[in-house]
């Protein structure tokens, strides 16, 4: 079994990256889940100081320690059904779905910024060369920023699965109240089929939020008949000399899309959990390369 707290030998920056993007998106994920529930007129999530990003209290010691060693977490946030639907009919799904809307706003920052970062074939020329391939500070904001996407696009799609404990479930049983009370024997039965079916769909939703990721350089990046030539360093670049523009070794990226910039076992772990009235998110994050830039 590969840990997560392996990483920090074999690759420490990798490692610190994906610990920082993963607990960040957690509790911002559930700040969110406790502000609109106040705005709704629930208090209970604000009274028990989930108005934070601290991780201590809205993903909890137990939730740190399992990330740091096995790569998946989770956040919990009270909240009161019966005060949400007093001041309206649709606060209870409102709330529910404030956490995915937070992690789909970070994944539009994060494919927006890696994919003006990442030029993806020939004849690409970057907009700007404050990011350059051979910076490590820029490989380290693109790997940020790829991993900021990628995750989100992960918790965003996850967390809105129909599976018991997820946000999802809250918003399905809302307008389908009968769900709450299936026999004990059918619901125990359908629950573990969904645990199984979440376990095998975990891999699959994060190649589809990777194969998103990989989408986002094409979208910025179009070849331009006022382009300048590859390998030339492009007039308004501070580099170019006031009487000749200087000729740059060829560094055009091959025209197919950049492999893989994960490659991560399948993982297994459990899911979102729910007890009594608390929304738990989750997330895996137990792979194995950061995103880097291509090869020259």
């Amino acid at each position: 079994m590969n840990l997560f707290i392996s990483n920090i030998y074999t690759d420490p920056r990798f490692f610190f990256i994906v610990t920082l993007v993963v607990v960040f998106s957690i509790c911002l994920h559930e700040f969110f889940h406790a502000w609109a529930a106040l705005q709704f007129g629930d208090t209970t999530a604000a009274d028990r100081g989930h108005l934070t990003l601290n991780p201590l209290k809205q993903m909890g010691p137990v939730s740190i320690f399992m990330f740091l060693l096995l790569g998946f977490a989770w956040g919990a946030v009270p909240v009161n059904p019966q005060v949400l639907r007093a001041r309206n009919r649709h606060a209870p799904a409102i709330v529910a779905l404030a956490g995915p809307a937070t992690n789909f706003v970070l994944f539009l920052i994060g494919f927006c910024v890696f994919g003006f970062l990442y030029p993806p074939g020939k004849g690409m020329m970057p907009r700007t060369s404050l990011f350059l391939e051979d910076d490590a500070v820029g490989r380290a904001f693109t790997q940020i920023f790829g991993c900021l996407g990628e995750f989100n696009a992960f918790l965003c799609i996850f967390n809105l699965l129909p599976v018991p404990g997820l946000d999802g479930w809250n918003v399905l049983t809302e307008y389908v109240p009968r769900l709450k009370h299936l026999s004990s024997e059918f619901a125990k039965g359908v629950m573990i089929l969904l645990i199984f079916l979440l376990l095998f769909s975990t891999d699959y939703i994060f190649r589809a939020a990777e194969s998103l990721m990989m989408k986002a350089p094409n979208f910025f990046w179009e070849k331009s008949e006022n382009a300048e030539p590859a390998g030339q360093i492009p007039r308004d670049d501070p580099r170019a000399d006031a009487d000749s523009l200087q000729e740059l070794p060829n560094t055009e990226h091959d025209a197919a899309p950049p492999e893989r910039f994960f490659d991560r076992p399948k993982q297994e772990g459990p899911g979102d959990g729910q007890i009594g009235e608390h929304i738990d998110d989750s997330a895996n994050g137990a792979q194995q390369e950061v995103i880097d830039a291509p090869e020259k």
